[in-house]
């Protein structure tokens, strides 16, 4: 839905679409294994979706009685405080997790394994964690187009001059960006 105003719940805040003014809900969905919806729940619109993850699971542990339950999330609801809070709570979890957000020693290691097509492997980051790192060319090919037209981009931008040091921040491909003189 859009909306004109502001009030206690549609408020605006990160838009998927781009749509940063226009006031907005967040909803948190609970899905089965399937893909079936569990239980939902409506937080306001500019809550970062991180923290709407364990006010879900606790209120769906709690009112069905799980005892053991595994949590499995996308790089979307991780950061640190939610990976302790699960820890602290006893919580199994699997999340999925961006290569470029591990330290350097882990990226190399990934690099280094080679893997073929939905071929998988076991990386410990620590005593704790596991990495499940897997293949798929699918992915890469989407990546690559990605890199690409990132640059063509860019290139275009540098041509026509509109690059400037004022365009270059910490997002999108402008953050390998270095500008030196004109």
């Amino acid at each position: 839905f859009e909306i004109k105003k502001e009030d206690e719940l549609r408020k605006s805040g990160f838009s998927k679409d781009g749509k940063h003014q226009h006031p907005q809900i967040v909803l948190g969905l609970l899905v089965s294994v399937g893909g079936y919806p569990l239980v939902y729940e409506i937080f306001e619109g500019n809550k970062y979706q991180g923290r709407t993850m364990l006010p879900i699971i606790e209120a769906f542990k709690q009112k069905y009685k799980f005892e053991n339950l595994t949590v499995v999330a996308d790089s979307g609801l991780i950061n640190n405080e939610n990976i302790i809070a699960l820890e602290e709570k006893g919580y199994k979890y699997i999340l999925g997790a961006r290569i470029k957000n591990q330290p350097v020693s882990i990226t190399q290691q990934i690099h280094s394994l080679h893997l073929k097509e939905r071929e998988s492997k076991v990386i410990w980051k620590d005593r704790n964690t596991a990495l499940v790192i897997n293949y798929s060319s699918k992915r890469a090919k989407k990546d690559l187009s990605n890199r690409e037209r990132g640059l063509k981009q860019l290139e275009k931008q540098i041509a026509s001059g509109k690059l400037t040091k004022s365009n270059i921040n910490k997002r999108g491909y402008t953050k390998y960006l270095k500008l030196e003189g004109q």
